[in-house]
Parts: structure tokens; C-alpha cells; sequence
């Protein structure tokens, strides 16, 4: 009987598909075996060996190319959507999420995916199981990027190095106090500059190694030898002394009140001593641990022996799939009956904002201020709104939504300023990210500056390639930063982290003047004086136009009406340490 397993084990007869569809005519290809070598990985012999197999199973007919060098011709018996829609639908029948998404991956078009959207959504529902397990899905729309905590600086793969690790300390927003972690206690000197710390005893790690000072230090040391973007968080640490296994000391070279905020970060988790980092093993102390890594999906198992409550879910399976199939945060559960209650739908807005960056590591008209000035009065986000068709704007003139003030824009002022700037009609190459909505206001940008006269080359970027040089060829350039329960610590970091964008585009003149108002910052010992200098940063900001606020998001998620406690953490994302299923 054959149910449809075939085609899916034999995965390269839809890499066949796709391959050959762009020259297909009639359901009719030529191709050289040369190049299905290449596809397949393997010999010539092989090829044909497959080739005669997918037609004697009747999918095809092959017609071996008659002299050295001349084409074959493959003629399908099936339309390509056809066989694919198919093929997804024997899937879901099946509950076979992660071959779905591997067969999605392949280069087809992106209606036929739409096509069938709703089927791979169904997935995501609620299924039976035998196995007294609670089981959340959820679906990711890109590849995931580094998880090492040295590297890692976009949100979402920082939330979940926090999933799998543990910091020495945690934030209290609500309450603005740090408070213990995997250090029960901790004090400093009179001058401020070394601080002991004590660890819990009995902590363990995925692989049971038991937690000691050995293991913090380490990991201490690995951001201090190695190169690592996140330098600004250990670049005060002079020395490090374990004084006993469960009792160690920093000394640093200058007093710095925020220190303890600092070991708080979450690319700070401990890591064990005695095993190399391997972050596709990814060995922690967190609530939950790898199980499987993929590059199409990523299974997080409860870590029974977490040193805490341990998290009531038992497993989280975040699935990548084409982004044309989801328009929201879907979470969904596994194990249950159907119910007839509706979902639960949750929006915020979002702690953070999107801006258009200037690139002053380039030796372009950005430097001038008043190009800077005709960006600002050009990019009018009220505007953009209206003619996009949207709703529910936030405009952002602050990294915080309850800070931020509508913005005074003049288009009539445009013109003048480009012409102040010198402007000559040179081309400006402006990047964003392949998104959907990036993509329509990057359009939009466009044709706004088109009515000036001013010349624009947009390219796209996939956030894969954020960490890529490649970026640092942009003029101008949009993006996003968002904080995580920090605040303050997360303001630091979006300006100190070398992976980022403002850092990355600022030119030395410009890190060096703000680097005063970060020291005022560390400096303070209260949250008023803090938000006082933070507010000198963002005075500044405007006052140079070193990139423009444009608005804050607003998240939406759906969650199914089974789970319980959904409270959010850093970045906005779920909590899954508290999640339940009723």
C-alpha cells in the first residue's frame, strides 16, 4: 500500500521537482546528469539509478540524452502543486510537522504554500496522545542564528540561551532590585570595586556536573580571552578569585555601582568548566535543555533536576516554518481534545522601537547634519501610515512607548536641506530586512524621496545575515531594538554591544561622547539619576540626529484557551517556566 511514505523518504525526488520547475514546459525538463550530481551529491551512476527508479515507480518518464554531453529529458506524469499539496496534506494527516517543513524549504512558490497554510496550521492544534506529556508548539519563521552567549544579540535566540542557563543574579522590575539566583548573597567593599558573591550548593547542570566557583569563573574568563560583543558587561573585571567552591570575588580596575545589573544580563549564564561549549549540546543549569536541533526545528525538554521549581510543560517544539503560513505567535498545545472554547488573543506594545540608522563609518553625505535633517522631515511615519493603510500607530520619538512625543515633520523643508547638504543626485543605498512590512516601508521610503529628487538603492537583508560586514555597505539602514525587563541595562546594551547597529554605524567621535553619559549611568546609584542621564543620551540623539525613531511595535499572540499563566519575560517573549496546560 502505498500511502505517500515514499515520496518523503525519497526526498530527492521533490529536490528533482523543484530543481527542474523554472524550465519545465508541459510538465517537460532537459537537464544534465552532470547537474544532478551536484543536487544530489553523488555519482553519475547513482543519478540514473534514482532517475529509472522514480519511473518505474510511474512518477516519470526519463529519456537518457543520446551522445556525450547532450541533455536528458524528464517528462512528469503529475503537476509539481499538484504532488505538493498532496504530499502536505498526507503529512498532516499524519501529524508529521517536521517532514512538512522540510519539504517547504524547498524553492517552490510561495502561493502553493499559502494554498495550503490552514492544513499546516491545523498541526499546531490540539492532538491525542497516548503519552501523559504536556507538549507546546510553536512556529518559527527563520533559521536560527548563534546561541553562544558570547555572540548571541538578537532577541529571540537570547531568550532561549535563558531557557537553558542560568545568571548569578535576576532583575525585579516591578520592585527594581536585583535579586538571588544561582548566588544566594553578595556584598561589596566601601569602595565598590571588588565584589564577592555566594553560590547555592547542589546546583546541577544538564550533564550533572554540580555547580561551583570554578564554573563561574570560567565562564567569566570565556568572555574576557575571547572576542565577544557583549565586552562591555566584564571589560571593568580586573581579577577573578574563587576563595572556596562555593565563595568568589571580581575585583575591578574602577568602582561601578551596576555591576551586580550587569551579572544579570542573559548572555551571563553560567556554563560548566568541565565541558567544551558546544551550542548545538548546549549544556546549562537552565529550566529546560536541548533535546533536538535542527535547522528546521528546536525541541526543549524539561531539565528534571533544575535547582528551582522544575517547568510544568514537559517539552517545547518550535517548528520553522515559511512565514506565508502564520501571521501571528501562534502557541498551541499537544495532548489534549478538541475544545470548543475560543483563543485567547494577547497585544502589547512592544518595549523598543524600529528607526532608520545612519552610517557614519562611511565617508558619505550622512556626516552632514542637514542630510541628516531632510531624512528626518522625509521619513514622516504618520504619513506612512496613512498611505499604507494601517492602524494602531505608535510613534516613537524615545526608546520607551511611554516616554515617546509626536514628531513635528515639514516636507516643504526637505528640498531646502538637501541642497544645504550639497546633495548631487549621488546614489544612497539604503538596506532593510526581507520582511514584509520592512519591504513596504522601505518602498514607501523610496518613492517619498523619488518626489525630491533623491536617488535610493534598496536592498534586503535576511536577519540570518545581521552579524554579516556585509551590512556596514548601507548608507542608511532599517532596524529595530528591543529591551528586555532591564530597562536601564537594556538601553546600555543597545549603544555597548558591537554586534549591534548603533555601534557598529556611529562614528568614534560620536561613542566617545556618549560614552560619558554611559559612565554617568554606571555611576548612579538610583533609578531617578539613571533616567536623568538616559534622558541627556536621548536629548543628544536628537540633538546630533544620529538615527531617527519611527514607532513601536505591537505584539500579537494567540494562545490556545487551555494554557494557563501566560506572563511575559525579557523581550516580550513567554514565560515557558510558568506556562501549564489545564
Amino acid at each position: 500500500m502505498d500511502d505517500g511514505r515514499n515520496d518523503m523518504k525519497n526526498h530527492s525526488y521533490f529536490e528533482l521537482r523543484a530543481f527542474l520547475y523554472p524550465r519545465e514546459e508541459k510538465q517537460s525538463a532537459e537537464c544534465k546528469l552532470s547537474e544532478l550530481e551536484r543536487l544530489w551529491f553523488c555519482t553519475q551512476k547513482n543519478v540514473k539509478r534514482k532517475l529509472n527508479q522514480f519511473a518505474a515507480e510511474g512518477k516519470l518518464i526519463y529519456t537518457p540524452g543520446i551522445g556525450r554531453g547532450n541533455p536528458s529529458r524528464v517528462v512528469f506524469q503529475r503537476s509539481f502543486q499538484q504532488e505538493i499539496e498532496e504530499a502536505v496534506l498526507q503529512l498532516v494527516q499524519r501529524d508529521q510537522l517536521e517532514e512538512v517543513i522540510t519539504l517547504l524549504q524547498l524553492p517552490i512558490p510561495k502561493t502553493w504554500i499559502a494554498n495550503v497554510s490552514k492544513e499546516i496550521q491545523s498541526l499546531f492544534g490540539i492532538h491525542s496522545s497516548e503519552q501523559p506529556r504536556d507538549v507546546l508548539r510553536t512556529a518559527l519563521t527563520r533559521k536560527l542564528t548563534t546561541l553562544d552567549p558570547l555572540h548571541a544579540s538578537i532577541t529571540f535566540e537570547t531568550f532561549i540561551i535563558h531557557q537553558l542557563g542560568d545568571t548569578l543574579v535576576t532583575y525585579d522590575q516591578e520592585q527594581d532590585l536585583l535579586k538571588p539566583h544561582l548566588a544566594h548573597n553578595w556584598e561589596s567593599d566601601e569602595e565598590g570595586r571588588g565584589w564577592t558573591f555566594y553560590l547555592r550548593k547542589g546546583v546541577r547542570f544538564h550533564n550533572q556536573h554540580i555547580m561551583t566557583s570554578e564554573d563561574v569563573r570560567y565562564t567569566f574568563e570565556r568572555f574576557r580571552t575571547n572576542y565577544s560583543s557583549h565586552f562591555w558587561l566584564v571589560e571593568d573585571i580586573e581579577q577573578i578569585e574563587c576563595l572556596s567552591p562555593y565563595t568568589i570575588r571580581f575585583k575591578l580596575r574602577r568602582p561601578n555601582a551596576l555591576f551586580p545589573r550587569f551579572l544579570s544580563f542573559l548572555n551571563l549564564v553560567i556554563l560548566p568548566f568541565n565541558e567544551p561549549f558546544d551550542e548545538n549540546k548546549w549544556i546549562g543549569s537552565g529550566p529546560f535543555q536541548i533535546k533536538k536541533r535542527t535547522d528546521n526545528l528546536l525541541i526543549l525538554q524539561a531539565f528534571d533536576n533544575y535547582f528551582q521549581t522544575r517547568p510544568l510543560l514537559d517539552e517545547i517544539e518550535m517548528y520553522r516554518i515559511p512565514i506565508e503560513t502564520t501571521n501571528s505567535h501562534l502557541y498551541e498545545v499537544d495532548n489534549y481534545e478538541e475544545t470548543n472554547k475560543a483563543y485567547q488573543h494577547k497585544e502589547d506594545i512592544e518595549v523598543g522601537f524600529r528607526f532608520l540608522a545612519f552610517n557614519f563609518k562611511r565617508n558619505t553625505i550622512v556626516h552632514h547634519s542637514s542630510f541628516r535633517k531632510a531624512i528626518y522631515h522625509l521619513m514622516d511615519i504618520r504619513k506612512l501610515w496613512t498611505d499604507l493603510g494601517r492602524t494602531n500607530l505608535q510613534e516613537a520619538s524615545s526608546y520607551f512607548f511611554w516616554k515617546s512625543k509626536q514628531q513635528q515633520k515639514d516636507f516643504d523643508l526637505v528640498k531646502v536641506l538637501l541642497e544645504e547638504a550639497g546633495y548631487q543626485g549621488e546614489l544612497i543605498r539604503v538596506y532593510t530586512l526581507d520582511k514584509q512590512n520592512s519591504l513596504e516601508e522601505a518602498e514607501w521610503f523610496k518613492q517619498e524621496a523619488s518626489k525630491v529628487g533623491l536617488m535610493l538603492e534598496m536592498k534586503t537583508f535576511k536577519l540570518a545575515e545581521y552579524y554579516d560586514d556585509s551590512l556596514e555597505e548601507a548608507d542608511l539602514l532599517f532596524m529595530g531594538e528591543v529591551a528586555s525587563t532591564d530597562y536601564h541595562l537594556s538601553f546600555l546594551g543597545a549603544f555597548l554591544n558591537k554586534a549591534l547597529i548603533f555601534n557598529r554605524f556611529f562614528s568614534e567621535n560620536y561613542l566617545e561622547a556618549l560614552q560619558v553619559y554611559f559612565e554617568k549611568i554606571k555611576q548612579a546609584t538610583d533609578w531617578k539619576t539613571r533616567e536623568h542621564w538616559i534622558d541627556e543620551v536621548e536629548r543628544f540623539i536628537h540633538q546630533e540626529t544620529l538615527f531617527l525613531y519611527l514607532y513601536h511595535p505591537i505584539k500579537n499572540r494567540t494562545f490556545h484557551p487551555m494554557i494557563k499563566d501566560i506572563k511575559f519575560e525579557s523581550f516580550g517573549y513567554v514565560d515557558f517556566k510558568r506556562l501549564w496546560v489545564k
